[in-house]
């Protein structure tokens, strides 16, 4: 039997405020005491190609005791970065992921940055569980519309202006997501390091930065993070 999970109680935590929204990005590192048992438990999930998603890759189920180990020590983090009340309950699900598109498979929208919901009360949360890659994962705003962030009031002008704008220069979108990206300024970004925890909002737009990373389907060499939600109940 594997020994569980546990946190570690000497792990660095930071806070940030980005861009000129001022939305706060939590930094923790080190968070696990024995981070390669997760990904020795990654090793052996059944990994497979999501439906319903943009993401480029693969996604493997999460173990039930990562979140009920991680969220109840970083409770108390959440209440202070993101003004959650300690009376509100969290609902948490996440999977393993390898991203391994190369980027001739990534479609237009794959290439700019992105939300993952449009409620600023649902968390988002990367677990980078790679060593020796490049990237990270990086933070934009939309020059037309000045949007960092998307909520329901603003979800149809933003994209109905991207995809206008996608129509007129699609074709310039030759790389990755990254400073260059046309039509978005990159606000901040966070580098991959292996125990690295980062949370943030999740209608913030932002992006995993792939150049410099292996995209390969193997655990040990590819780009491996533990993604997972939070809202309230």
């Amino acid at each position: 039997m594997s020994e569980p999970l546990q946190v570690n109680p000497l792990a660095e935590v930071s806070l940030r405020r980005v861009g000129r929204e001022g939305h706060p990005l939590l930094v923790i590192d080190d968070v696990l005491l024995e981070p390669d048992a997760l990904v020795a438990i990654a090793a052996e999930a059944p990994f497979s190609p999501p439906t319903g998603t943009y993401y480029p890759g693969l996604n493997a189920p999460l173990p039930r005791s990562y979140l009920e180990t991680l969220l109840p020590v970083l409770r108390p983090s959440f209440e202070r970065a993101f003004a959650i009340t300690s009376d509100t309950p969290l609902v948490a699900n996440g999977f393993f992921a390898l991203a391994t598109h190369r980027l001739e498979d990534f479609g237009p929208w794959q290439k700019i940055p992105h939300y993952d919901q449009l409620r600023p009360d649902h968390l988002a949360m990367v677990h980078y569980l790679c060593r020796g890659q490049g990237g990270g994962t990086a933070f934009f705003r939309h020059r037309t519309t000045g949007f960092e962030s998307v909520t329901q009031q603003r979800r149809e002008t933003y994209l109905i202006t991207v995809q206008d704008e996608l129509d007129r220069v699609g074709d310039k979108l030759s790389g990755f997501t990254g400073p260059d990206t046309p039509n978005f300024d990159m606000t901040d970004s966070v580098e991959i390091r292996f125990n690295r925890l980062i949370v943030y909002r999740s209608n913030v737009l932002h992006c995993a930065l792939f150049d410099g990373a292996r995209l390969e389907a193997n655990v040990h060499a590819g780009r491996l993070t533990a993604n997972c939600f939070f809202r309230p109940r």
